[in-house]
């Protein structure tokens, strides 16, 4: 009986170990392969984010697309990509007209690294700011220009879309793509 017991852990700790061995000599077939084997993604939103991803990013526009495919990936979030490199998912629809160019805007946000550390929050101070579209960094703007008054959106914005090589001193790094939460609302509300 012992034997029996021994032989049976034997085997199934060796289908276990068969399980973990590969191939050295299979090369993946594709760079979204690679990304969902190497983060074990299995959800239909993984495949359609890791389609983008770049296996040997060299420059900072494809490392900061892959972090914020990752960050999209680890949050769940159905984002959708602008032609520019942004990504972005709306949690709530405004009402009205999208804001145009120079526009004026009141919104509320918070602003956070992919860690999840806050650099900055309207929502802390307690006041909307308000400015014109035109007036922000690049990837603002562009998403303003498809929102409307009472909009609710999660921006992911590529380095060069937000404070670029130069960073914001003191608060945002160079070359860091940021996350933004964005709610815009009536002009004069709090």
């Amino acid at each position: 009986m012992f034997r029996k017991d021994v032989a049976l852990i034997l085997l199934s700790s060796l289908f276990l170990l068969s399980g973990c061995v590969t191939d050295s000599s299979k090369k993946a077939e594709n760079p979204v392969s690679t990304a969902i084997q190497k983060r074990e993604a299995t959800s239909e939103l993984a495949e359609r984010l890791y389609a983008g991803f770049h296996s040997n990013p060299t420059t900072q526009a494809q490392k900061d697309e892959n972090a914020l495919i990752d960050y999209a990936v680890d949050k769940n979030l159905d984002v959708k990509k602008t032609a520019s490199g942004m990504y972005y998912i709306i949690h709530k629809e405004g009402v009205g007209e999208n804001y145009i160019s120079g526009q004026p805007v009141n919104a509320h946000y918070q602003g956070y690294f992919l860690d999840g550390k806050v650099f900055d929050s309207s929502y802390k101070r307690g006041t909307p700011l308000t400015f014109n579209v035109g007036q922000m960094i690049p990837g603002w703007n562009e998403a303003l220009m498809t929102m409307n008054s009472g909009t609710k959106a999660q921006l992911l914005i590529p380095s060069s879309l937000a404070y670029g090589a130069r960073g914001f001193p003191g608060f945002v790094p160079p070359n860091t793509p940021l996350i933004f939460d964005l709610e815009t609302l009536p002009l004069g509300s709090k």
